[in-house]
């Protein structure tokens, strides 16, 4: 049978019970597991094998500048010595980590709850939940900071729990608080989440002069912890101040609130659309579990505070962070996601298997506690039951995606090494842009050495490509001299670095493209024949140059047909410009020289997409790519002379009015352009 332990009032599990919360460690063990080396390794996995495999001293220097603390790394660095490199053994330590998190959340809710199954299902929830998994299957250190975040969480519920202050738990708590925020920036918005429900905890739980007892001591556990952090916040304060791995602008509230509640249900290999409409069931069924909590008093309650605190406070904390840091993502919080499954087994799992959450413990009797509850009625069970399967079968639909569909499969960087190892030429080389992917590109292919654009370590938005940077580092690596007349352009996050394809537009200035079929989830790869260094350009190659000014805001510079038939504009930013500053917009309808219609370009962007006129630095060139498919209507457009009109608009004005000419037009007519396919 069970006991209670009347000073904590964690119940005693059953062999029964004890074989089932085997069986479902064992089953996330083999789910983070399975398949673990079946995906490539994508860009920030290839940054830990990076530095995992420097020493200690390399390893600190390089996280001190970057967004992550250097104890995951440490400890891959440790595994990795012992283990080896392999995708395989670098992603294992996750899959531990989701493991031992599946066991510490059911001695968690035991504590909390006193309930076996609730205990039960809380591991289970755990071991199957889709983000688990796949977290579980990356090498990150985001799966290291959840099982580090759930350790604090029950620390501090012991701690709660006892009747006199205990040294060597403090000590503990201290500890991996430090570890946790040693993990992850963020980990300190969890600490202080579970610091707000262990206050409010102990005031309604404890006497007055007990819970300021606990309280101080909790104070004195959160100054230790920031002692120890010390000598690394002159990192974290450097990297708020000079992150550039992010643009400018104004965090989306809603879309960011939408992806963390997919994150927390479905996972991250579930289409949106899909999410989005299974995420009003998981929305009922959380609503359900509280109200069952809620009403299962004073347990529930309880346990509705820890998960409560634990659930919302860092979602709020990053999320306010990023409303003035405008880079997100739902894995930054996903430290809050046990607050979620607490609730979940709390409210579903205290009388789903069998009635033993409804009996009051030996404490709660001690203490003249009565629960609120009656013996739930075989209905009541089975619709407790049923919430819980249809949670599982949401988990077993995202984790289904993320093992089996091909459409949520990471960037192929170990299919494209192998794809170019016996294909790449003497005379070829590699073109990697962004140039910052070198690490895991490295990973896969250290004998194939690559030109980085840009030579950058760390992503920086604002390192964005032109014809000055590309064409001297070009014409140093295709001089005549060096034997190279080709090369294969492996792209990835082009849009953030090259949002204006300078770089294909180089390599076509000075070759010509050699077409080729692969393709590779996530990555792109062109094939460049035929170079002549004194081909690439360090200037904006203008063939036509112009000085129309359209509404006082961009002047365009000229333009250049291509021997592909590609069209090319050359704009620059006035100095004047409006603020706020408009998002200017073009169209374009090609015509012949004789005015038979031709194409009509879609409305777009002047530049790339990526790239709007915000981000334009007065002065600079920007050069705006047009396909020949797109300004000719025809990926082998027929020779010969054209002409073009040219309107500008403010997308942001509703009446989309074009901006005026010096003389009052409303467009430009340009041409003709004479088109001649080499």
């Amino acid at each position: 049978m069970a006991g209670a332990d009347t000073k904590t009032g964690a119940t005693v599990l059953l062999s029964s019970h004890r074989a089932r919360l085997l069986a479902v460690i064992l089953v996330a063990f083999g789910l983070t597991t399975f398949r673990l080396d079946f995906q490539s390794l994508w860009y920030d996995e290839g940054v830990t094998a990076f530095l995992a495999r420097q020493g200690p001293l390399a390893l600190t220097q390089w996280t001190a500048g970057d967004i992550q603390p250097p104890l995951y790394y440490y400890i891959v660095a440790g595994w990795g010595a012992l283990a080896g490199w392999s995708e395989w053994s670098l992603r294992f330590p996750s899959a531990w980590w989701i493991t031992l998190t599946t066991a510490l959340m059911a001695a968690l809710t035991m504590r909390l709850s006193a309930s076996r199954s609730a205990a039960v299902l809380a591991a289970l929830l755990t071991a199957l939940h889709p983000l688990l998994i796949y977290y579980g299957q990356e090498a990150r250190m985001y799966a290291q900071l959840t099982a580090l975040g759930v350790l604090a969480g029950y620390l501090l519920v012991h701690l709660a729990a006892a009747p006199l202050p205990s040294l060597g738990a403090w000590i503990a708590l201290v500890v991996v608080g430090v570890a946790a925020v040693y993990t992850h920036y963020f980990a300190v918005f969890l600490l202080v989440g579970l610091a707000l429900a262990f206050t409010i905890d102990m005031f309604m739980q404890e006497t007055r002069g007990l819970a300021m007892k606990k309280v101080r001591a909790l104070l004195l556990a959160g100054a230790a912890i920031l002692l120890f952090y010390t000598p690394w916040l002159s990192a974290l304060f450097g990297q708020l101040r000079n992150d550039r791995s992010y643009w400018e602008g104004t965090l989306k509230l809603h879309e960011a609130i939408a992806k963390v509640a997919i994150a927390f249900t479905s996972g991250e290999a579930v289409f949106e659309q899909a999410a989005l409409r299974l995420l009003a069931g998981y929305v009922a069924l959380t609503v359900a579990a509280a109200s069952l909590l809620w009403r299962s008093a004073p347990r529930g309650r309880r346990l509705l505070l820890y998960a409560g605190c634990w659930l919302l406070t860092p979602v709020v904390a990053v999320l306010m962070l990023a409303m003035t840091i405008p880079k997100f993502n739902a894995r930054y919080v996903m430290e809050a996601l046990p607050g979620l499954l607490l609730i979940w087994a709390g409210g579903f799992g205290l009388s789903t298997i069998g009635q033993e959450a409804n009996r009051p413990t030996a404490q709660d009797e001690n203490v003249g506690a009565v629960h609120n509850r009656t013996f739930p009625t075989g209905q009541q069970r089975l619709l407790r039951r049923a919430s819980v399967l249809l949670l599982l079968l949401g988990f077993f639909y995202g984790a289904a995606g993320w093992f089996f569909n091909p459409a949520f499969s990471k960037d192929q960087w170990r299919q494209i090494t192998e794809f170019l190892r016996p294909r790449l030429a003497e005379d070829e080389t590699v073109i990697l842009v962004s140039g910052h992917a070198w690490p895991v590109w490295n990973y896969y292919a250290p004998d194939l050495p690559a030109v980085r654009l840009p030579a950058i370590d760390i992503l920086d938005v604002d390192a964005v490509l032109d014809f000055s940077t590309t064409g001297a580092v070009l014409r140093r690596a295709f001089a005549e001299g060096s034997g190279l007349r080709g090369a294969w352009l492996v792209t990835w996050q082009a849009d953030i670095v090259d949002p204006n394809d300078v770089v294909p537009v180089q390599l076509e200035l000075s070759g010509r493209e050699k077409g080729q079929s692969a393709t590779f989830h996530g990555l792109g790869l062109r094939r460049f024949t035929g170079f002549r260094e004194h081909r690439f350009v360090v200037e904006p190659p203008i063939d036509v140059a112009t000085d129309l000014i359209f509404g006082n805001q961009v002047v365009l510079r000229g333009y250049k047909a291509m021997d592909n038939g590609d069209l090319l504009l050359f704009w620059e930013r006035l100095p004047f410009a409006e603020e706020p500053t408009p998002d200017l917009h073009m169209a374009l309808v090609t015509t012949t020289a004789d005015g038979t219609p031709v194409a009509t370009t879609p409305e777009r962007r002047l530049a790339g997409y990526s790239y709007p006129f915000a981000r334009w630095r007065a002065g600079e060139i920007v050069a705006s790519h047009l396909p020949a498919r797109t300004w000719l209507g025809a990926d082998e457009p027929t020779p010969g002379a054209y002409r073009f009109t040219l309107r500008v608009f403010d997308m942001n004005d509703p009446t989309a009015s074009p901006l005026p000419l010096a003389d009052g037009r409303p467009e430009a007519e340009l041409g003709p352009v004479e088109v001649q396919i080499d």
